[in-house]
């Protein structure tokens, strides 16, 4: 008997007892659903994360009151930062006007807010307040219209640059904007430019924002909010002295006594993806002993199914082995039967699980990307799980007599 023969054999089966068949590949479906589901979002997030690092650039630190991954590695850490006092735009231009390994200090303040133009409306849009120096910590090229300038910074002034979802949302029909209008709040501001369209990382729409002056940003949303003061270091190979002249002179504005610890948190791209490959990691060795016990009882079950099958076929065994079939014959009818059983159920597994994951990133903030990779690794399982499993009840039946089988009602 070849290969597809004993597939064709083990489908039919399959469509001849259909609740029995649910229940065997039960095991394997959840265990490959699970597999392709968490790997799909946890890739999904990490090319997101990556991305946006790169975005930001690999030079660039940020000076923040509160380390908030903290909540995660040190929580008794996380609440005493609380009381770590705000930053503020004075900060900034202190360490502007002092630094030596930075080739931008800039201020950065984000929250989100509805915008509206007239009679049309966009909700959720990111709102960020930025110093004019902004275009050296991001890469945001313009599509039309310009910058924000010092002097917007200076003057508070009511302007804003728009991404680019935002502008074609609020002022369909307008190749170039600028000069007109939209409502922030209770304030009107003026467009005066907009950004090139990013596109989308996963999913996630880059344009979705609106830049307005930092100064501004703390009129309209009180001037008690921290800001966080995002450093780009001289060139990368002075990326630690960079932090530590800006680590030196925090300290020396706070006040701060030789022994007593920082009430600030400097972060850089590198600690964020460190930590987030820590969990990940931490995810992935969780989910690797559930998804095996899953696929073990799976296998379990396929093997106890696949003995009742023997027992059920005992004579259409005799009759085989009447007719000239070998004992590796019927090995291998059997073992062909579980395998394709077990493979059927790793199929629906990966396509309930990418379901799943799109599912999830479609009502969630979770962005989704394919791993090839996992569906090798599913198949791969639930193949060996067909092999492991199915081999002692393909054993039993190649060892069956053929004349107790022929007897056999």
């Amino acid at each position: 008997m070849n290969l597809l023969e004993g597939a064709r054999i083990a489908l039919a089966s399959l469509r001849t007892n259909k609740l029995r068949t649910f229940l065997t590949l039960l095991g394997n479906i959840v265990g490959t659903m699970s597999v392709i589901a968490v790997v799909s979002l946890i890739n999904g997030i990490d090319t997101y994360a990556r991305q946006e690092v790169l975005s930001e650039g690999t030079d660039v630190f940020t000076i923040t009151r509160i380390d908030f991954l903290q909540f995660l590695t040190d929580f008794d850490a996380f609440l005493k930062s609380l009381k770590n006092p705000e930053i503020t735009l004075e900060d900034r231009d202190w360490l502007l006007s002092k630094m030596s390994q930075a080739r931008a200090v800039g201020a950065a303040l984000d929250t989100q807010a509805d915008l509206k133009a007239g009679a049309r409306e966009y909700r959720n849009a990111e709102v960020r307040g930025r110093t004019e120096d902004y275009t050296l910590l991001d890469d945001i090229p313009l599509a039309s219209g310009r910058h924000l300038t010092t002097q917007d910074v200076a003057a508070s002034r009511p302007v804003a640059v728009l991404g680019w979802k935002v502008a074609q949302d609020l002022f369909p029909g307008y190749s170039d904007p600028s000069g007109r209008t939209l409502k922030l709040g209770r304030r009107h501001f003026e467009v005066v430019g907009v950004c090139a369209d990013r596109g989308t990382v996963l999913g996630n729409d880059r344009n979705r924002f609106v830049i307005i002056p930092a100064t501004t940003f703390l009129k309209v949303y009180g001037s008690h909010s921290s800001v966080d003061i995002k450093v780009a270091a001289g060139d990368l190979d002075h990326m630690a002295d960079a932090q530590d002249e800006a680590r030196f002179l925090m300290r020396v504005r706070h006040r701060l006594r030789p022994m007593e610890a920082d009430d600030f948190n400097i972060s850089t791209s590198e600690q964020l993806l460190k930590i987030w490959a820590g969990i990940s990691r931490a995810i992935y060795g969780a989910l690797t002993p559930l998804v095996g016990i899953s696929l073990v009882i799976g296998g379990i079950v396929l093997m106890n199914i696949m003995l009742i099958a023997v027992t059920e076929r005992t004579r259409e065994i005799g009759v085989r082995k009447a007719l000239g079939a070998t004992r590796v014959t019927i090995l291998w009818q059997f073992l062909v039967e579980a395998i394709t059983l077990s493979l059927v159920g790793g199929v629906l597994g990966i396509l309930i699980g990418m379901g799943l994951a799109l599912l999830i990133s479609a009502v969630s903030p979770l962005p989704f990307a394919f791993a090839p990779w996992a569906v090798v690794l599913g198949l791969g399982v639930t193949f060996a799980i067909g092999l492991i499993f199915g081999t002692y009840p393909a054993w039993k039946a190649s060892g069956l007599d053929p004349v107790e089988a022929l007897r056999y009602e």
